[in-house]
């Protein structure tokens, strides 16, 4: 019978194993996710947060400077335009790893910026 140390180890073996197989593949398509950043409005990133030992949702948005690379540890990392989840106000670029989901969000409305 497995120790609840042994499981938890187990457990942390498999999400790693799916994070890197889900990073091999988000780098393999990589062209794909950008354009579909670039078309989303904006996006919300889902990520683990170190500093606040916590998951965390931040909206964010694409543009010219974004990238997505691999860090020298091999883990995917995601450089954008973030913004103040509270009051929709640019705070600057930053870079996310340890990244569980990105979901991608089309204006309701089209906005003046659209129209122009």
């Amino acid at each position: 019978m497995s120790t609840k140390y042994e499981i938890i180890f187990q457990i942390k073996e498999r999400i790693k194993t799916m994070i890197e197989k889900y990073t091999d593949e988000l780098i393999e398509n990589q062209a794909d996710v950008i354009q579909a950043l670039k078309e989303a409005d904006h996006f919300y990133i889902t990520h683990y947060c170190k500093k606040r030992d916590n998951i965390e949702n931040r909206r964010c948005f694409w543009d010219s400077k974004s990238k997505i690379w691999e860090t020298k540890d091999g883990k995917l990392a995601v450089t954008c335009v973030a913004m103040d989840n509270e009051e929709h106000t640019i705070v600057g670029y930053r870079t996310f790893t340890n990244i569980f989901n990105i979901t991608g969000r089309v204006a309701k409305y089209p906005t003046s910026e659209a129209i122009q």
